[in-house]
């Protein structure tokens, strides 16, 4: 009985252990051809790690193309976009999890259904009212039409609805208005579904690629994934530039979902209760 648990962990362990080093190459593949000299990359023969470290790899990337004005517009869009999504998912979360209206069923199904609609299929309008607002090419365009999540309205439905509804109550007997309610005693207890969220919406919204490659088309307001492809055009063959401009995109977003692990899985573990 011992043994066979013992050869059953075993497996299970080394199976996962195998999982993460499939998943883990790509990244220290990447990370040390950033720092290779080129001839050893392209030389079939060389080892896979390198002779010796080219740091200056990384700082002729970053030279050569805009990177900084890139990072201000990435920032920029995915901040924004991320606190709009917070602001909307807790107003129709918390609509849908503590009023009884018409027709509310089958919005949420709507929304829900929203999940399932690629965003291909709706490019064409969106560009089409981004452009008759003037919108193109600016931060209000890149943003404004990121402001809905139809994940965190859904989230947070699911954590609201595991609230007890007597805290509103005893909050209006003692005069609070709603928005008092809404913004002083329920909106603080869903700091952790709203920051699992927050983590999740910031990581998206870094690696969007398609929304503002339609939105955009000058290089002062390209996002980072839209100038990562540019500077592989220009720089095709110099693969120890193109591994130290993808290690310098995806350096920010590692850092981050490597620090908030634990809020992801919380965040989805809370609002997958109800």
């Amino acid at each position: 009985m011992y043994r066979s648990r013992f050869w059953s962990r075993a497996l299970i362990y080394s199976l996962l252990a195998l999982a993460v080093l499939i998943v883990l190459f790509p990244l220290v593949y990447m990370l040390g051809t950033a720092v290779k000299p080129n001839y050893q990359i392209v030389n079939l023969r060389a080892s896979l790690w390198p002779s010796h470290f080219e740091w200056g790899n990384i700082v002729r990337a970053w030279d050569s193309a805009p990177f900084g004005r890139w990072s201000i517009n990435t920032i920029i869009f995915s901040v924004g976009s991320t606190i709009g999504q917070i602001g909307s998912s807790l107003l129709a979360g918390y609509a849908f999890a503590m009023f009884d209206f018409p027709g509310k069923r089958v919005l949420f199904y709507i929304l829900i259904a929203g999940l399932m609609v690629p965003f291909s299929t709706i490019i064409v309008p969106v560009v089409q009212i981004l452009a008759d607002l003037h919108w193109l090419n600016t931060y209000q365009g890149l943003i404004v039409p990121n402001i809905a999540s139809a994940l965190g309205a859904f989230l947070v439905r699911q954590f609201y609805l595991g609230m007890p509804y007597e805290l509103g109550e005893a909050a209006r007997i003692d005069g609070a208005s709603e928005w008092k309610v809404f913004s002083r005693v329920y909106a603080p207890l869903a700091t952790p579904i709203i920051s699992a969220f927050a983590i999740i919406s910031f990581l998206q919204n870094w690696n969007n690629f398609l929304f503002p490659l339609i939105v955009v088309n000058t290089t002062s307001m390209e996002v980072l994934s839209q100038g990562l492809s540019v500077f592989q055009d220009q720089f095709s063959t110099n693969y120890d530039l193109l591994m130290s401009a993808a290690t310098l995109v995806i350096t920010p977003i590692l850092v981050v979902a490597v620090l908030a692990q634990r809020r992801i899985v919380e965040g989805i573990t809370l609002g997958a209760i109800q």
